[in-house]
């Protein structure tokens, strides 16, 4: 009999949601769009997201990274929206948030009547159903329904954890409670039924910038430069004032948990009989990136210690394999030769407060676009042992050449012999 109501409950819950979705989408739908992003040589869409009006005077949020093309490049591509009635229109750019993926664009002909949806006071509570709007695949509109769960943890770009399935084209699409109104903002997904949303507090904000005028071409990328300034300075200052917790690493004592925002993970090869030197590991990264336009992302913090033992291999051996460390070392994005320039860097042999001798690189290249911004790679490798060492190595991207160098120094006075 209880297995008989259980059954029965689920299914009552079942049918309630599918109800819900139906009367939403029937309810809403008016108010959804596909953005399209119209390349103007050929006239075609280059690429396409989903998006939702927020009032009647035609503004509509959606996603950053749905309509960084045009930021990008206004000379080469239009907006446009396409609803469910298969009419379409001109899009103009009033605001966006790079840092947080979000986008304010509005319809440049009104009709008497507008619907839209009514953004949320507060987020629900954990565990309960919400329903995710938008476009994937080019397919139209759907609805699906899933389940929030919070806020998730230690991450610095705040995102609400939703499972349900969040695919391509859903982008900029709106999340809404039982009553319909927008909790959060479609924004990525991980696969397996887990997905990413723009929390509640983000798009408040921006839907609040509802200024008359229209965002000058001339201004996107200052908007961006001045935005990615802000946050750069607000993680850097946060991973300064927190307490680095370090532990050992073969004799050395390394940092191994840097705030709240960076995963750290270790490894070694002790296992691995045929290994002709002892190598341990200890990585710690910021899992987020702040996406800017096709290939190009900034923010992203990687930290790496690896100590070698290589008193099996003699010393002119160890000395090989540790110069190749060295020189292996890359860089922590993927920005090309469009976006930066060359690194410029400085060797220098430094002793620590700690009193630990090391060679160190210090490279740093500059943002073509964005005056003031840098990508920074270090690498230091101990001098105090002949056939051991400890190698450090950190790259940040996008980030102001002071607080590069403060981080510097602050990197390697964590670094301590046990």
């Amino acid at each position: 009999m209880r297995r008989f109501l259980l059954l029965l409950f689920i299914f009552s819950a079942h049918a309630q949601s599918q109800q819900t979705a139906q009367n939403l989408f029937s309810h809403y739908q008016s108010a959804l769009y596909q953005i399209r992003i119209i390349e103007l040589e050929s006239g075609n869409k280059s690429s396409i997201g989903s998006g939702f009006q927020i009032d009647d005077k035609g503004n509509i949020l959606t996603n950053y990274h749905v309509v960084s093309e045009y930021v990008f490049t206004p000379e080469k591509y239009r907006m446009e929206y396409l609803s469910s009635d298969g009419s379409s229109g001109a899009l103009s750019l009033i605001n966006f948030d790079v840092v947080n993926d979000l986008a304010l664009v509005r319809k440049t002909l009104i009709t008497a009547s507008e619907d839209a949806f009514t953004i949320a006071s507060e987020l629900p509570g954990q565990g309960t159903t919400i329903y995710s709007l938008g476009n994937p695949h080019d397919l139209g509109m759907i609805v699906v329904p899933g389940t929030f769960n919070g806020i998730k943890k230690n991450s610095f770009y705040q995102r609400i954890h939703f499972t349900g399935a969040i695919n391509p084209g859903m982008s900029g699409g709106p999340v809404v409670n039982a009553e319909g109104q927008v909790v959060g903002v479609n924004v990525a997904t991980a696969g397996n039924q887990i997905g990413f949303l723009i929390p509640l507090n983000k798009v408040q904000r921006l839907a609040a910038k509802h200024q008359d005028e229209l965002l000058p071409t001339e201004q996107f990328k200052r908007n961006i430069q001045q935005q990615l300034m802000l946050n750069q300075a607000d993680i850097i200052t946060q991973l300064q004032n927190t307490t680095w917790q370090n532990n050992p690493l073969g004799e050395a004592s390394v940092p191994t948990k840097i705030g709240e925002f960076l995963s750290c993970w270790g490894d070694s090869n002790t296992n691995d009989n045929e290994a002709l030197f002892l190598s341990v590991e200890n990585r710690c990264r910021l899992d987020e990136q702040i996406f800017l336009n096709g290939g190009l992302r900034t923010g992203g913090i990687e930290l790496e210690f690896e100590w070698l033992n290589g008193k099996e291999l003699g010393q002119h051996r160890f000395y090989s394999l540790y110069s190749r460390s060295l020189v292996g070392a890359g860089a922590g994005n993927m920005a090309t030769k469009n976006d930066v320039t060359n690194y410029q860097c400085e060797e220098n042999k430094v002793i620590n407060k700690n009193q630990v001798n090391s060679k160190t690189i210090l490279c740093l290249r500059a943002y073509k676009e964005f005056e003031g911004l840098y990508d920074v790679l270090f690498i230091g490798a101990t001098l105090d042992h002949d056939q051991q060492g400890l190698i450090s190595h950190f790259t940040l991207a996008g980030v102001a050449k002071e607080s590069a160098l403060s981080f510097t120094k602050q990197f390697m006075d964590a670094v301590a012999w046990q």
